[in-house]
């Protein structure tokens, strides 16, 4: 069997279909659950517009950007708070919307648009739970080396 690979999908269709795997992008794709409309990233892309990229390693990775650079992107899942400098090269595709529960959900919605907006205050809270943990362990290793 002739398996192909994403971007020749989108060089023979221009859009694909895919289900999201990983939890880098919850609350909004549950892994697994939402399927994701993708299409060939041809110009550079917006702040916020979902990318999904290819890693030198050959892993594909779908996350919002953060920021648009001239000749890359601060990129970073909804559920992370550790950006990624991502070139514009790697970007192969953008999400212009996802089924949720058999529905489609266009990234125009209104809904969809506050959700994005409050992305900020989702980043800050997993950026102090992160660096709490690892304070928390921190102190646990001092008091147990004496």
């Amino acid at each position: 069997m002739n398996k192909r690979t994403i971007e020749q999908e989108l060089d023979t269709t221009g859009r694909i279909l895919r289900t999201t795997i990983g939890t880098s992008m919850e609350p909004m794709l549950k892994e697994r659950q939402n399927i994701v409309i993708l299409e060939k990233a041809e110009d550079i892309l917006k702040k916020y517009d979902i990318a999904l990229y290819r890693r030198p390693n050959g892993q594909y990775v779908l996350h919002r950007v953060i920021k648009v650079r001239e000749n890359d992107y601060i990129i970073c899942g909804d559920n992370l708070w550790k950006k990624e400098i991502v070139p514009h090269k790697w970007v192969i595709a953008y999400a212009t919307g996802y089924y949720k529960n058999g529905r489609l959900i266009s990234l125009d919605n209104k809904k969809y648009q506050k959700y994005i907006k409050t992305l900020w205050i989702r980043r800050k809270k997993l950026w102090i739970k992160a660096k709490t943990r690892a304070l928390i362990k921190r102190i646990k290793r001092l008091f147990n080396e004496k």
